[in-house]
């Protein structure tokens, strides 16, 4: 079963409160900080683009935008569809797997640099899972 998020609206306030969650967490922050993370993850049906770094210098985990006008390069780029992106950020969605079934689609790097980001982003996939099972219960899976 797929469970497509409503609307872009609905997924960038989401993301946006998960990051906040993940950044602000003594823990899980810092964490994120050092791990020098810079993506960019386009949502192609909800035409939603967004690009995520690590921020040491505030303080906070990570900084986001909702666009491209960034002052960072992102090291990894993924494509992907809003229902395989709601199932991967629930941890649902094999990475590996959907990349060789191009349901998400790597590029400006390669699928191994994301492999190894895998452990650092497990603080935001489980909060991701926490709030839609909170507040999105029509997108848990």
């Amino acid at each position: 079963m797929t469970t497509a998020v409503a609307t872009r609206a609905e997924f960038e306030a989401l993301l946006d409160r998960v990051l906040s969650l993940v950044s602000s967490d003594p823990e899980a922050g810092p964490r994120l900080a050092a791990a020098d993370v810079a993506e960019r993850v386009e949502i192609q049906d909800l035409g939603l683009v967004l690009n995520l770094a690590s921020d040491p210098s505030t303080g906070r985990g990570l900084r986001w935008e909702f666009s491209d006008d960034i002052d960072w390069r992102p090291h990894l780029s993924l494509a992907m569809d809003s229902d395989v992106a709601n199932r991967y950020l629930q941890g649902k969605e094999n990475f590996a797997i959907a990349v060789a079934r191009k349901r998400i689609r790597v590029s400006c790097g390669d699928a191994r640099a994301a492999l190894r980001l895998l452990p650092v982003y497990r603080p935001v996939f489980e909060r991701f899972r926490e709030v839609v099972e909170r507040d999105y219960p029509q997108l848990a899976v």
